[in-house]
C-alpha cells in the first residue's frame, strides 16, 4: 500500500514541479512581448492566449502537488486546533464531498476533451491554437487531483483509527 501511494504522491510532485518551469516562460513571454510591442511597435498574435493558456495550465495540474504539501486555503478557525487525529477524521468525513466534486469534473472535463480531440477544436482567434490539449490537460489534472485526494484518505483514515501515521 505504501509503495502505491508513494507512487501517487511522486506522480503529484514531479507533475507540479514540471509543470512549474511553464512560470518561467510565462514571465519571458511577457518580457518579449512588453519589449517588442513597446521598442519595436510589433505587437504579437499569440503572447496573450500562450500566457493565458500556460498560467492555466501551472494552476490545474498544480493542485494535486498543492494537495500533497496540504497548501491548499481552508477557513481553519477550528481545525487548526484540533490533533493531527482530529483532523484526519473531519478529512476522513469531508471525502466524500471532495469525491463527488473532483469525480464529476473529472467525468465531465474528459468528456468534454474528448469531444474537442474528435473535433480538433482550435481557439478561433487569429492566432487559431488548438484548444484540446488544454483541455486534455485539464482532464488529466482532475485524474492526479483525485488520486491524491485517495492517497490522502487512505492516509488520514489510517490515522483517524489507528492514531498512527501511515
Amino acid at each position: 500500500m505504501r509503495r502505491v501511494l508513494s507512487a501517487i504522491d511522486a506522480l503529484s510532485m514531479w507533475s507540479g514541479k514540471a509543470v512549474s518551469i511553464l512560470t518561467l516562460l510565462v514571465a519571458l513571454v511577457i518580457v518579449y512581448e512588453t519589449t517588442v510591442r513597446t521598442f519595436f511597435l510589433r505587437p504579437t498574435v499569440w503572447a496573450a492566449e500562450a500566457t493565458v493558456f500556460a498560467c492555466g495550465l501551472v494552476y490545474v495540474i498544480g493542485g494535486a502537488w498543492t494537495m500533497l504539501e496540504d497548501k491548499h486555503v481552508r477557513i481553519d478557525l477550528l481545525y487548526s486546533r484540533l490533533s493531527p487525529r482530529g483532523r484526519a477524521t473531519i478529512n476522513t468525513l469531508s471525502f466524500s464531498f471532495f469525491a463527488l466534486y473532483v469525480g464529476v469534473m473529472l467525468w465531465a472535463t474528459t468528456a468534454y476533451a474528448l469531444d474537442s480531440l474528435q473535433l480538433r477544436e482550435t481557439l478561433g482567434t487569429a492566432w487559431d491554437p488548438p484548444i484540446y490539449p488544454i483541455k486534455l490537460a485539464l482532464a488529466f489534472s482532475f485524474l492526479l487531483l483525485l488520486l491524491q485526494g485517495i492517497a490522502r484518505f487512505i492516509r488520514d483514515l489510517h490515522l483517524a483509527l489507528t492514531g498512527r501515521a501511515l
